[in-house]
């Protein structure tokens, strides 16, 4: 009787302790009228008074506001995702694509200041946006907003970053001078003085004429650039009926 009775309290103890916020111990409680615990806000570990483990992967009060959508900081980093057009190649939230990346799985699993450095320093086919640190702050935050909450799915990543070598030789020698693109074939392309091309017909930030990129509307731009735009900057590139195919293939599915 007297070992179930202890049992009964150790269980009590330890449930109580699961549940104290050890934040406030070194910390103004901000929330206190709200129905949030520390880390709701700012991840870590609110259970332990040791900060290595408490502040393990930490997110800062200048990303905290992810929690509400009515925030400047979330409003204008949910601008940059889709100004930039992240989900081209990246599943965030619960829409996206991919052919890079799952953010869903690397917020978890990288901490803020890695994910700043993946921004500021893209690997392979990733356009270098060359954010502000300002916008690098929001989007971060607007990051969090759509990765962090429960209903986040989880997409498998199916293309590999695998250097400029590999891939569609077509595109390599006809397009990859100028363009790049991450393709179901892989990583093509080795220059960034053209538009990357990633995933052309979801949500690309820059429409031709008001209208979405489709096989028809690339064939009649590689037959010829300016009988679509009058002032268009790509030359004719010469082109065989079944490079053309090829390479319309490879952009659009």
């Amino acid at each position: 009787m007297a070992f179930r009775v202890l049992i009964i309290l150790l269980l009590t103890y330890s449930f109580s302790f699961a549940n104290d916020n050890k934040c406030i111990s070194c910390h103004e409680n901000v929330c206190s009228d709200k129905p949030y615990t520390c880390t709701t806000c700012h991840r870590g570990e609110s259970t332990t008074m040791r900060k290595d483990i408490a502040h393990y992967k930490l997110i800062s009060g200048k990303y905290a506001s992810f929690t509400d959508k009515s925030s400047p900081k979330t409003q204008k980093g949910i601008e940059l995702i889709k100004d930039a057009a992240c989900t081209r190649c990246h599943n965030i939230g619960t829409s996206g694509a991919t052919l890079a990346s799952d953010l869903n799985s690397a917020v978890k699993r990288l901490t803020t200041d890695e994910l700043i450095k993946a921004i500021k320093e893209p690997v392979i086919n990733m356009p270098n946006f060359q954010f502000s640190n300002q916008d690098i702050e929001n989007l971060i935050t607007g990051l969090y907003y759509y990765t962090i909450p429960q209903n986040s799915k989880s997409i498998t990543q199916v293309v590999h970053f695998q250097g400029d070598t590999g891939g569609n030789d077509i595109f390599q020698k006809k397009c990859g001078t100028c363009h790049k693109a991450l393709t179901s074939a892989g990583a093509l392309g080795n220059s960034d003085d053209a538009p990357n091309l990633s995933n052309l017909t979801n949500s690309y930030p820059d429409y031709l004429n008001g209208s979405s990129w489709n096989k028809d509307l690339l064939n009649k731009w590689l037959t010829n650039p300016r009988n679509l735009k009058k002032y268009a900057v790509m030359p004719i590139i010469e082109l065989t009926d079944e490079e053309k195919s090829a390479i319309i293939n490879l952009l659009i599915k």
